[in-house]
């Protein structure tokens, strides 16, 4: 078959070609321009965040391949405690406070310290020190190098301070204002995942078989009709028409009709592993997350944890550990962003080495991070000492989602907050969010969301080869659009519910059916481009 074949796509296999058979050719054309609509705005969208998240799978080889001096050291038999680890970065970057420590996660890697304030590092900047020979190696801009970079696109297009005010569905249950501020490119990436979703769904529709043989036997004797080029009567129409497979190659197949079998298996193949991702990945947008969030938070509520604050504390008094606690003179090195005063007046907080030595006894896994408290002392002075925080590195899976609050004096738990205090909905979208991530299964889930990424780049591509060959010189290579549109009840109700479900989806939808109806078949050179009768 050549390039010059002005047939439509499968209708030869895939839409009944009788007379008698009208409305389901109508159906079938008016969900083929679903697809194609839907492949306009899915497509950069699917090329995006399958290349950004095959960079974010592998973050660690691609940290260590590009930034390998930071994040990897020579192994050695000492360490260096945590607090002159601190004191070192702290003096290496004057003016920045050290808010956080993320253990090493084996024994060639190098501790990071979370920075916060001085002339250029703001929160989430990251410095990192040899925990062998307590040398500072270096710091890392937040959301810096490629890693950073693919995080930020495929989150919000690396555009996060244009915002948006929209009326939100979730005041109707948690009682907070209507109109609330959004991430405009979040909410964006939010509509094309969405839309990926009509992709998928209209592509399965179209992809599944619905005749037999007999009957395209049938039709292809008669010369096909007039249904397209699906036969013309020299054979061609009942090889077209061969029974096929929903997750096979039909042998023999050349041209267009190959690659459509490609493409359309490529689907299939993808389909499962794409719903899955789109909600989860919808679980963190802006505008349907949150919503989402509130509404799970309502309809199964977990137990919420927060950070409770420490007691100050007597002199005498023990810590966890069987030691008396210290009084703050000064002498210890102790991170400025939680230091008590020095005039022996308070308790001095634990030692970082110790918070990690309890970190671990409570089964924490390596390279869980460890936030340092916050002391606020209000307009009365009076102080409230915050609690240290200990939790699991992320993503991870969702049974080892856990953070500790421990007295900063003390080492005392004093609550504790897991995977499992999650209500229902809630654990559910996060075992999806850990499957995104590639670490809910282990190296099944990274092998699965790998394919995952390469098959929906090859899907892309083999349907822009699919549309070159078909499409008819002066149009977009689209199906005709008969004057009576109808769509199946049901496909008609899943859409509607898929409108209240996603709003802002559905919004843009009614743009596109306008632009269709009242736009398109208005303009003459528009209406014949697009396939208007």
């Amino acid at each position: 078959m050549t390039t010059t074949d002005v047939s439509p796509p499968p209708v030869d296999e895939r839409e009944p070609l009788t007379s008698t058979s009208g409305g389901a050719s109508r159906q079938w054309r008016a969900v083929w321009r679903i697809h194609f609509y839907s492949g306009i705005f899915a497509f950069p969208f699917i090329l995006l965040m399958a290349v950004t998240g095959l960079v974010i799978l592998y973050t660690q080889p691609i940290q260590d391949r590009t930034q390998g001096d930071l994040y990897k050291v020579g192994v050695g038999t000492e360490t260096v405690s945590y607090e002159e680890q601190a004191a070192a970065v702290e003096e290496a970057y004057p003016g920045a406070s050290v808010i956080s420590l993320t253990t090493p996660t084996a024994a060639d890697r190098s501790s990071i310290f979370g920075l916060e304030g001085g002339d250029q590092h703001v929160a989430g900047d990251q410095a990192f020190v040899d925990p062998y020979s307590g040398e500072v190696l270096g710091t890392n801009e937040a959301g810096g190098a490629i890693v950073g970079l693919a995080n930020r696109l495929h989150g919000f297009l690396n555009m996060e301070s244009a915002t948006v005010d929209l009326p939100t569905v979730s005041a109707l249950w948690d009682e907070g204002p209507v109109l609330r501020e959004y991430v405009l490119f979040d909410l964006v990436l939010e509509i094309l995942g969405v839309w990926t979703l009509v992709l998928v769904m209209s592509g399965l529709f179209l992809w599944w078989p619905r005749r037999a043989r007999a009957t395209a036997a049938a039709a292809a004797g008669n010369g096909g009709g007039n249904g397209g080029g699906a036969g013309n009567g020299n054979g061609d129409g009942i090889r077209a028409a061969k029974p096929k497979s929903i997750l096979g190659v039909r042998r023999g197949m050349t041209g267009r009709a190959r690659w459509r079998d490609l493409h359309g298996l490529s689907g299939v193949l993808l389909l499962s592993a794409v719903v899955v991702t789109i909600f989860s990945g919808l679980a963190w947008s802006t505008y349907w997350g949150a919503n989402f969030g509130a509404l799970a938070d309502t309809v199964t509520p977990g137990k919420v944890v927060e950070a409770p604050p420490s007691g100050l504390g007597t002199r005498g008094d023990l810590d966890r550990l069987g030691n008396h606690i210290n009084w703050n003179t000064g002498d210890d090195p102790i991170p400025a962003s939680y230091a008590t005063g020095t005039d022996g007046s308070e308790p001095a907080p634990m030692r970082l080495n110790d918070v990690v030595d309890i970190a671990e006894d409570e089964g924490m896994k390596p390279g869980f991070s460890v936030y340092f408290p916050t002391n606020v002392t209000d307009e009365e002075g009076t102080t409230a000492y915050g609690a240290f925080t200990v939790s699991n590195s992320w993503p991870r899976k969702t049974g080892e989602a856990r953070d500790l609050y421990l007295d900063q004096f003390t080492g005392k738990t004093l609550d504790e907050q897991q995977a499992y205090g999650y209500g229902p909905i809630g654990r559910g979208m996060d075992t999806l969010v850990s499957t995104h991530m590639g670490t809910q299964l282990g190296v099944f889930s990274r092998i699965m969301m790998t394919s995952l990424c390469v098959l929906a780049i090859w899907s892309v591509t083999s349907a822009m080869v699919m549309f070159t060959k078909r499409r008819r010189p002066g149009t977009v290579g689209l199906p005709r659009r008969p004057a009576d549109v109808r769509l199946p009840r049901k496909l008609a109700l899943i859409g509607g519910v898929s409108a209240v479900v996603f709003p802002q989806w559905g919004v843009t939808a009614l743009v596109v059916l306008a632009v269709d109806r009242w736009i398109i078949r208005r303009v003459p050179r528009l209406r014949a481009a697009f396939g208007q009768r």
